[in-house]
């Protein structure tokens, strides 16, 4: 299965109980990609929810894609051998493989200095797509250069990347280089948690003023127009029905120009607490 147009994200949910009732609704609204983490502690969550989901309306395993990461600890623990915690995700997300797993920091992260086990995890990774584990690997918060390198090191080119990207942070010369080499770029944090400057932006308000969309589904669509996969958190239901009501409307190149130019380099995750030098 292709990766999803739009991918929701299941960071910051407490439980089950919880999360259930918001996947239905995203299914229900056209989304059928998801995204965990170990380190959201979301996994036995969204297994859960999405065996539920399965059940009561006999989807496929198949008509669903679920894409998941293993973390600094992780790969420090395991040296570089992470099967066995592949396996355990599998395991708590109730399938027998996952669509798309993500190296979720890949270098120094706080006490873990996992980029010394790095080359061996994404041969791990490899492997692990090799025996169908995993339909696609790929690597979040990194840069043109820590893809390079990892290409240089091991011979394996990622499938798709995650990096946080919005209209004040476009990542210009990064996702050109990605859609270059033919990986698709995903996006989180994809609107910026609407930071106020994105919210007060008269060009914005002009673009989605003309188009009859809120701010938020005019970034959404900016990401889409030009070529990056969106993943988005909301714990609204009236929010997935804005942010998947997208598809009705595209911009024009002087509109995506004009939006790039917002860029300010601004990140949310403080680059010294998680990953040095992105």
């Amino acid at each position: 299965m292709q990766i999803p147009p739009i991918i929701f994200g299941t960071f910051q949910y407490q439980n089950q109980r919880e999360l259930s009732p918001i996947v239905n609704s995203a299914y229900e609204n056209g989304i059928i990609g998801f995204d965990t983490s170990p380190s959201y502690h979301t996994e036995e969550f969204l297994g859960a929810a999405l065996e539920e989901l399965c059940t009561s309306k006999e989807i496929r395993r198949q008509d669903l894609f679920i894409q998941d990461k293993i973390d600094g600890w992780q790969m420090e623990e395991a040296k570089g051998k992470i099967s066995c915690h592949v396996e355990t995700s599998i395991a708590k997300l109730h399938c027998n493989y996952i669509d798309a797993l993500f190296i979720h920091w890949p270098f120094v992260t706080g006490k873990h200095d996992v980029e010394l086990v790095l080359p061996e995890t994404w041969q791990a990774f490899s492997d692990l797509k090799k025996q169908g584990k995993v339909r696609l690997i790929g690597l979040s918060n990194v840069r043109e250069r820590h893809v390079k390198k990892l290409m240089e090191e091991t011979g394996i080119r990622p499938d798709v990347v995650q990096i946080e990207r919005h209209p004040l942070r476009t990542c210009k010369n990064d996702v050109r280089y990605f859609q270059s080499e033919g990986i698709t770029v995903e996006a989180y944090s994809p609107v910026c948690r609407m930071d106020k400057r994105l919210a007060d932006s008269a060009i914005l308000k002009s673009i989605a003023q003309k188009y009859k969309k809120s701010t938020g589904q005019v970034i959404l669509r900016w990401h889409i127009d030009t070529g990056v996969i969106p993943v988005f958190m909301t714990k609204k239901e009236a929010r997935i029905k804005e942010n998947v009501d997208i598809f009705d409307f595209s911009l024009v190149p002087e509109e995506l120009k004009a939006i790039s130019e917002l860029d300010i380099n601004y990140k949310i995750f403080v680059e010294s607490a998680c990953c040095p030098g992105i």
